[in-house]
């Protein structure tokens, strides 16, 4: 199992752990997660937000604007719900959190497009690949830096 603890970086197109290793990387709308692959869509659009994601197994994770604003996004990672909330009406940073109430992580995009994922209390209770296709999503939706690979 990769190690959860502490912070991890989105940087382009390559989520980094804490100790250099990539955990997960996006190439051509396809997540790779060690063997796991997750097909990817999303639609990015002026009055609406939507990501989908399909693993190879038939898993499907869904994110998706929950008001006219961004500031509210809500997930289901098969079967697994989520709320993903930006701590502010002035900031980007979102908090993730479970069905149960529990924060989950707190991602926060920087301005030179790295998106920065910390840690939580209740972290290790959210499945990998949840916690990668949602903060793969934040980078969609909140990265003011963002270099599809192709």
């Amino acid at each position: 199992m990769q190690e959860r603890e502490g912070k991890w970086i989105w940087v382009g197109n390559d989520l980094i752990d804490q100790q250099g290793g990539v955990v997960a990387s996006v190439i051509s709308d396809v997540i790779y997660l060690g063997e796991e692959r997750l097909l990817i869509e999303s639609s990015p659009g002026p009055w609406h937000f939507r990501a989908r994601a399909t693993s190879g197994d038939g898993e499907v994770f869904t994110l998706i604007q929950k008001s006219l604003t961004v500031s509210q996004l809500v997930a289901d990672c098969a079967g697994r719900k989520y709320r993903l909330e930006r701590i502010s009406a002035w900031r980007k940073e979102r908090r993730i959190i479970n069905e149960s109430g529990q924060l989950c992580a707190h991602v926060c995009p920087r301005v030179s497009g790295k998106v920065e994922v910390s840690d939580a209390p209740e972290y290790d209770t959210m499945p990998l690949k949840d916690a990668v296709f949602l903060t793969w999503g934040c980078v969609l939706v909140d990265s003011p830096v963002r270099r599809p690979r192709i």
